[in-house]
């Protein structure tokens, strides 16, 4: 793969997430040798209006002008789920790096025929798992690793966002309901806690849930998205997954991790981290020799943005090399997980089984 110092991106998509994220985490890294070079997204006057207040040279309503530019040689893409597979792979076909936001495609079968397309190109593909570069994510899966929690057997992550005078019905043409924006950021944690463990098992549950009502997703409305969902994820190698997220819940706002061994705990409050911008956030639990229960909490800057996952980009890109965090392999594994979850949720908390012998098993 050819290396590369020098690095003109373009951005695909200038909603929310792009401006209050992304563009002020790659400016942070002050990189002299990355610059914005162009911005694109369909909807009228939004790519004009990024490159204004970020003083990029150029906008576009067709990314596919984005992609022509020569000029261009990386490129972020922070748009609908439902078009990410369409736009990678046009990128990768383009001759461009690319970074892509998370959920990464809509299914497994889309997140198969984006990694061809990145392994035919020879670039860098990097799916945005943010939140595996920062500091205490790293160590966690030392203290792991270390065997410094014993036999690591569950990970559980439990978040619910607390319903406001501003909750309403939400509609979606992707169908990227909370069990899957969410649990593709935390699927793909217990996997890297569990290390990479194949999945032979998929339950879950997922609701519709507005004033006080519980519907289940057969009788929601066409186009609602599930805001509660429930799952358990058991691995090959015994260790399990328990997911619960809720949104617009009548509960008080959390997201809590847990990383279970059979000699100690993590416990991660990641909304005091990262919304309260506390570094007292982790609690670790051993058990003394003399039986008592053991609390102590690490001394570490956490990390909060999309910074380190670029600056990892631009080092891929320089070295010439594929990302050995997150290069896409994780995230077939992830969406095959995704997928069963839907498939167990609209038959009402049915067991999918993903062994070799199931009808729906993968590789």
């Amino acid at each position: 793969m050819h290396k590369e110092q020098q690095i003109r991106l373009g951005m695909i998509g200038m909603g929310k997430v792009s401006v209050e994220r992304h563009i002020p985490s790659i400016h942070s890294l002050n990189d002299p040798d990355v610059q914005i070079y162009a911005a694109a997204d369909a909807m009228p006057g939004l790519a004009d209006k990024a490159a204004s207040q970020f003083n990029i040279p150029h906008s576009f309503e067709d990314y596919k002008e984005l992609l022509a530019m020569k000029e261009i040689n990386a490129v972020s893409i922070c748009t609908p789920t439902f078009t990410h597979a369409a736009i990678a792979i046009d990128a990768l076909r383009a001759g461009k790096h690319v970074y892509l936001e998370k959920p990464a495609t809509l299914n497994e079968q889309e997140m198969r025929q984006v990694l061809d397309a990145a392994k035919q190109s020879g670039k860098v593909f990097i799916v945005g798992s943010n939140g595996m570069l920062q500091n205490q994510m790293f160590l966690f899966k030392q203290m792991i690793d270390n065997k410094e929690l014993g036999e690591v057997f569950n990970v559980s992550i439990t978040r619910a966002s607390s319903r406001s005078s501003g909750s309403h019905k939400r509609k979606t043409i992707g169908g990227d309901g909370i069990s899957m924006e969410s649990a593709s950021h935390n699927v793909e944690w217990a996997l890297y806690f569990l290390n990479d463990p194949k999945p032979i098992s998929v339950t879950g549950l997922g609701y519709y849930k507005y004033d006080n009502l519980s519907i289940p997703l057969e009788l929601r409305e066409a186009g609602e998205v599930d805001d509660c969902s429930l799952a358990l994820i058991h691995f090959d190698n015994g260790s399990s997954f328990m997911y619960k997220a809720m949104r617009s819940a009548v509960a008080p706002a959390e997201y809590e991790v847990n990383i279970q061994g059979d000699t100690g705990l993590i416990r991660y409050d990641v909304n005091k981290c990262y919304k309260e911008k506390s570094d007292d956030c982790i609690r670790i639990y051993t058990q003394h020799k003399d039986g008592q229960l053991m609390e102590s909490k690490p001394l570490i800057s956490c990390g909060r943005t999309h910074a380190a996952m670029y600056a990892h980009f631009w080092d891929c890109i320089r070295q010439g090399k594929q990302s050995p965090i997150s290069s896409g392999e994780r995230s077939v594994r992830v969406m095959e997980i995704l997928d069963a979850l839907q498939l167990s949720m609209r038959n009402n908390g049915l067991q999918i089984r993903l062994d070799a012998t199931s009808a729906f098993g993968g590789n």
